[in-house]
This record gives structure tokens, C-alpha cells and sequence, in this order.
């Protein structure tokens, strides 16, 4: 009976370490670290095929300006990762209206170890665009990694 325990326990103790050593966990899963990064976020009025700008990088629009991009490089996602981006109005002329979420725009990542660019825009909202300042928040499933601000004079 006494051999019979010392060998369940033993072979318990064995499970417990090859598990460990094969990086198991109770809950079956290990969170990787996030590695995924957004950067060289620019605004622009238009951009090429590579989500690139074409026009002029700028921190200033007009009121009239048809559509704001924001391009940025993104690097470290997979196929499962959602990239989003939240335009705010920050303040200025429209009275009631700070730090208002204007629009979210999400789209997956795409997989592979290179870096690459992405664009979002947004059209000039009926009536123009209110003159003050604004945002946009780049993000990897829902973690925040870069603040554009722009504004519109």
C-alpha cells in the first residue's frame, strides 16, 4: 500500500513539472506579451495604395477640407489582432460638444513579422468641420498605443 502512494505521488509531482516545463498553466492558457506597436501616425488629405501620404503631413486643416487621413505604421499584430481608431473633437467653437467621440473605425490586422501602413479617414461632416482641436486614438484590441491630434482653423 506504502509503494502504491509513493508512486501516485511521484507521478503527480512528475505531471505537475512536465506541465511546468512545458509552460502550461491551470487555466490553460499563457497571455503572450503584447508586441504590437503603432507608430509614425501622421495626418494628411490623401494617401496611395500603401495607405502612404500623398499630400502634405500637416497639424492644420481647413474647415472645408473634404476628408482628414491618418496614417500610421503598424508592426507586431497577427491575423487575430482588431486595429481601431476613435476620432474625437477635443474643444473649440462648438459649445457642449468637448471630448466627444466623433467615430470608431476598426479593421483586422494583418499577419506577418514586417511592419506595414495603414490610413483611416474621415469625410468633412456636414456643414464643415467645427474649428478646434481634435484626436485620433490608435489602438490594438482595445489597448491604446498612439494619440494623433490635428486641428481644423
Amino acid at each position: 500500500m506504502k509503494l502504491k502512494r509513493s508512486f501516485i505521488s511521484i507521478a503527480i509531482i512528475a505531471a505537475v513539472l512536465l506541465c511546468a516545463l512545458a509552460g502550461c498553466s491551470p487555466a490553460g492558457n499563457v497571455s503572450q506579451p503584447d508586441k504590437s506597436a503603432i507608430t509614425e501616425g501622421v495626418m494628411t488629405t490623401s494617401v496611395d495604395n500603401d495607405s502612404k501620404p500623398t499630400s502634405p503631413v500637416s497639424t492644420s486643416f481647413a474647415p472645408d477640407t473634404p476628408a482628414i487621413y491618418c496614417s500610421f505604421k503598424v508592426s507586431g499584430v497577427t491575423a487575430e489582432d482588431l486595429v481601431k481608431a476613435s476620432w474625437y473633437y477635443v474643444k473649440g467653437e462648438a459649445v457642449g460638444k468637448e471630448n466627444e467621440l466623433l467615430d470608431e473605425i476598426y479593421t483586422s490586422a494583418q499577419a506577418g513579422d514586417q511592419g506595414y501602413y495603414l490610413a483611416f479617414y474621415k469625410h468633412m461632416p456636414a456643414g464643415g468641420w467645427y474649428k478646434g482641436s481634435y484626436k485620433v486614438v490608435l489602438s490594438v484590441n482595445n489597448t491604446e498605443k498612439l494619440t494623433v491630434p490635428f486641428e481644423v482653423k
